[in-house]
This record gives structure tokens, sequence and C-alpha cells, in this order.
């Protein structure tokens, strides 16, 4: 069985759309779960579940937590969740007609599977601006916008590294999820972005490091919706302040099992050898997408300074850090 886990927040509309396309799979009712964990909405998402929840043919349960943070309604809907695969999709997408069938095939089919992902294609609200060309990546994979969270590997089906399993369309078996211990924090509220961790990111590292199998399916296919409202400048420096911050969080936990574990300078070195090809490639873009990409390094260095500086003055920052999981997702007092 899959339990499907959809946190959300103030977005009704959106999840509406969300789960009438879940609702619209030609798929046995009893071989899922829909899971909405309701973060503190104080639109009318609750209305929006129950009515729908009447008319629906889905097993569809809902709950309100309201913690803060993505890390609350992905932790809670596992504690909830009774399949042994759980889904974790974001409010704001609409599966494809095979995107369920085609997880349940894999993960049925592939006990060597433990996260799996597909094709996150954008439904924009209007035409996109030309510069955000400039903000997609191609490499051996394929092609992927990170700022969006946009990823489209291909038609072939392929073994992937677990850092492209993202977290709009994230599947991992149930026991590999307790194995690693979780969710890192994510998404805070601006007022508590000290808390602000690094999401699927940290799962998906943890993945690799005990060398946990990733897979792209391209029938496991979803689209983002995309409003003209993130594709702006404005849009674009926030999310480049909170890369900052999770980077540090990486970065200051990474650190930290570097010196209990006596990992030595070969790492430091590669990890400087990425930022100077990072650099180069910097250098041949157009003049006026080299300084929009200047303007948002500097946005990211500012969220990493943020951290680090929150991170050496305050202890209780320090602290969540340095937790060995996140499984109890309680913010400190």
């Amino acid at each position: 069985m899959v339990s499907i886990i959809i946190p959300t927040v103030n977005r009704a509309a959106s999840l509406l759309k969300t789960l009438e396309s879940i609702n619209a799979l030609k798929t046995g009712r009893a071989s899922f779960e829909v899971i909405v964990v309701d973060n503190g909405s104080t639109d009318n998402t609750k209305e929006i579940v129950n009515d729908f929840s009447r008319t629906a043919d889905l097993d569809l349960h809902y709950v309100f937590a309201p913690e803060p943070g993505l890390l609350t309604g992905r932790h809670v809907g596992l504690q909830l969740a009774k399949g042994d695969v759980l889904t974790f999709i974001d409010d704001d997408v609409r599966v494809s007609g095979s995107w369920l069938n085609a997880i349940l095939e894999v993960m049925q089919n592939r006990p060597d599977i433990d996260l799996l992902t597909g094709p996150n294609l954008p439904e924009y609200e209007s035409h996109p601006p030309e510069w955000l060309s400039h903000f997609w990546t191609n490499d051996f994979n394929g092609k992927h916008c990170g700022w969006l969270s946009l990823l489209d590997f291909g038609p072939e089906e392929k073994e992937i590294d677990p850092v492209f399993v993202w977290g709009l369309n994230f599947t991992i078996r149930r026991d590999t999820l307790l194995e690693l211990r979780g969710f890192h924090p994510d998404n805070m509220p601006e007022k508590l972005q000290k808390y602000q961790g690094d999401g699927e990111t940290g799962l998906s590292l943890k993945a690799k490091k005990k060398h946990k199998k990733a897979l792209y399916n391209p029938e496991v296919k979803l689209f983002h919706a995309v409003p003209a409202s993130r594709m702006t400048d404005s849009y674009f420096e926030k999310r480049a302040f909170y890369q900052g911050v999770a980077n540090s969080f990486t970065a200051l936990r990474s650190e930290e099992e570097e010196v209990t574990q006596h990992v030595g300078l070969a790492k430091k070195i590669k990890r400087k050898l990425r930022k100077i090809v990072f650099q180069n490639k910097q250098n041949n873009l157009p003049l006026d997408i080299r300084k929009k990409r200047e303007d948002l390094d500097r946005k990211e260095q500012e969220g990493f300074v943020f951290h680090q500086r929150l991170f050496s003055e305050n202890e209780k920052v320090r602290n969540w850090v340095l937790k060995a999981d996140y499984l109890d997702y309680k913010l400190p007092e």
C-alpha cells in the first residue's frame, strides 16, 4: 500500500486541484490512502478537504498540525501512514495518469530501490521571462531547475543520485525513512528562519551515505504550478537567502561529523574545485544574467552568514542544528 502525504498551509484552491488529479487516477482504492496534514491554515482548507471527501472515491484523511514548518507535515504524515511505501507531494502539483501505477509497479518489482521520483514539469501561470532559461542546468542526467523544483531527466528509466529526489515528488520506503531517521527541518516561517534546515536534501545525503538506491522513472510524472510571482527577482532573492541558510545547516552538521570521523583534507579540496568550476561557468553568461547571478550569490551568502552567526551566538539554534534526528519535530521553546 502507498500512503500519499500532502503537507499544506493556506493553499486551499491549489490543494483541491491536487486532490482532483489523485481522485482521477485509475487505480484500485485499496492500493493507496491520502493524508492531508494542515500546517496551521487560516483559510478554508479544512472545509475544502471535508467537502471533497464526501464525493471523492478516495481513502482520504485530514489532520490539523499547527507546529510551524514542513517537517511537521512530513513527520505527522509518517506517524499516521499505514503504507509501507510513502509518497510525499506538494499541495500545488497535479499528478499524471501514470504516476501512481508507476510508483506501485517500481516499488513492488524493484526491492533494491529505496527512493523514487520522476519528471516535475512546469505549469506556468504566465509566459516565463527569457532570463529564466539561464537558471536551468543541463547535465548527463537531463535538465533541472532547482530554483523552481523542476526536473526532466528524459524518457528512460535510470538510477540517479538521491539528491535529485525532490520533496514535491518524493517516494521512499517506510523502513528506509525510519532507518535514516526522517527528514530535516524545512520551509520555516520567516520569523523562525533560524530553525530552517536542509529538508529532504539532508535525508537524501544520509541515503547516499548508506548507499541507498534512487530511481528516476519517466511515468512517475507530475506537473508543478509556477505562478507569476515565482518568476521574479524578489522570489529568487528570497529563495537564494533560504538556500544560504540551508547550506549553512548542511555544512555545520557535516563539519561536526568530519571532526568526529576525522575526514581529511581531500574532501575540502573537492568542494573548492567544484566552486571554481561553477564560477568559470558564470563567466560565460550574458552580462545581465551574470549580474543577476552575482546578486543572488550575495543573497545566498547573506543567508549563510546569518545562520552561521546565530549558530555561534544562540545555544537553542546550536542544539537544534546538531540534533541526532528530527522525528520529534517540536521546535525549541
